[in-house]
């Protein structure tokens, strides 16, 4: 798995591919696609699919990109459709960028096959009300819904504190310790270590 990162916002887009084949899945290409593209380009990679942990600006500007270079198809939740509108929201994005289509529907305990991959669809209502982690054997990709040490914001559109700390506790935290977080940004992590050690969900401060 290959991870481009957005110097900006520090926002993580993963590229996954089987070892044998040239054809890969990317999971939310952001403002770094140009260096997605450049990295696919120069392994003679193919997009088969577009996974989407939510609808924020910084995790799906690029799909327009990825989906001219490749015809490849989107998935979303569609409790996160809503905000795909304002996909150009961000400092230095033009508000002509196309739109952000998205063929599929992601749906809580489906689990994709691709390749010779389960990925499971785990819905994470918090940071947004259709946020969702991919769970792929002893990997979580867990999108805004929990970094290393921290938790996604609360306060933007169809954020919600309460379900974040729900979501966290109640579907993430019930996973095996040893399950290695890739996060939407920042380094990975683990369960064990965010259940002793992320502040936002151990401390009573912040119930």
């Amino acid at each position: 798995m290959a991870i481009v990162v957005d110097a900006t916002f520090d926002q993580n887009c993963y590229v996954l591919r089987r070892r044998d084949s040239p054809n890969v899945l990317v999971i939310d290409p952001g403002l770094q696609h140009q260096r997605t593209l450049q990295l696919l380009e120069s392994k003679s990679l193919s997009c088969d699919r577009i996974l989407l942990t939510h609808g924020h600006p910084d995790h799906v500007n690029g799909v327009p990109a990825v989906k001219a270079v490749y015809g490849c198809p989107a998935a979303i939740h569609p409790d996160d459709r809503e905000q795909l509108g304002s996909v150009w929201r961000l400092p230095g994005v033009s508000p002509d960028l196309p739109e952000v289509i998205c063929e599929d529907d992601l749906t809580d305990g489906e689990v994709l096959r691709w390749q010779d991959l389960d990925i499971e669809v785990l819905h994470t209502p918090g940071h947004t009300r259709g946020s969702v982690c991919f769970r792929i054997g002893p990997d979580l990709l867990s999108g805004d819904t929990l970094f290393q040490r921290g938790v996604g914001r609360t306060d933007l559109p169809g954020g919600s504190w309460p379900a974040l700390l729900f979501s966290i506790e109640h579907r993430l935290y019930t996973l095996p310790p040893d399950t290695v977080v890739y996060p939407g940004h920042g380094s990975r992590t683990t369960i064990a270590d965010e259940m002793q050690l992320n502040p936002f969900v151990t401390h009573p401060r912040y119930r």
